[in-house]
């Protein structure tokens, strides 16, 4: 190869390394701009979900709040009635996790410790708690039969 076929190939290499790194700059200058407006959107979800995850978080509490026992008495499975509290609890630990993560990424700073705080862990103990329910709805059940009874055979 002669000193002018080496210089034609270096010029073209250099015009061709020039238009890569050309390519790779507005390449990366799109990757950015994406990656900014990907921040912006999520910084705009985190907002949102910050300033109503007591909301969803109380959504769920209420779903939960019927104990085992009301279940029982009402006639509905207990082990349906108490398998539903452990759910709705760990929903509510999914969403509280999720807020302080959110708040996070709002902030860039970890929020209080008061701040969507995980629900304690418990012992499931399922058969205590059928045993629990099923009690407690005997009772209730019992009680009212004797209301009825007192109302029916007793005089006032």
């Amino acid at each position: 190869m002669t000193a002018i076929d080496l210089e034609k190939a270096r010029k073209a290499a250099e015009a061709a390394s020039a238009k890569l790194a050309e390519a790779e700059a507005v390449e990366s200058a799109r990757q950015a701009e994406k990656a900014a407006e990907r921040l912006e959107r999520q910084r705009e979800k985190d907002a949102a979900f910050v300033s109503q995850w007591e909301a969803l978080d109380a959504e769920l509490q209420e779903v939960g709040l019927k104990s085992a026992a009301d279940a029982v008495y009402e006639g509905v499975d207990p082990i349906a009635a108490v398998a539903q509290v452990w759910v709705e609890r760990a929903k509510r630990n999914a969403i509280r996790s999720h807020a302080r993560s959110a708040y996070y990424r709002l902030h860039g700073r970890h929020p209080d410790d008061q701040f969507a705080r995980e629900l304690a862990e418990r012992d499931m103990r399922i058969a205590d708690r059928l045993e629990e329910s099923i009690y407690k709805a005997s009772m209730r059940h019992g009680a009212d039969h004797a209301e009825k009874l007192e109302a029916e055979w007793m005089v006032e």
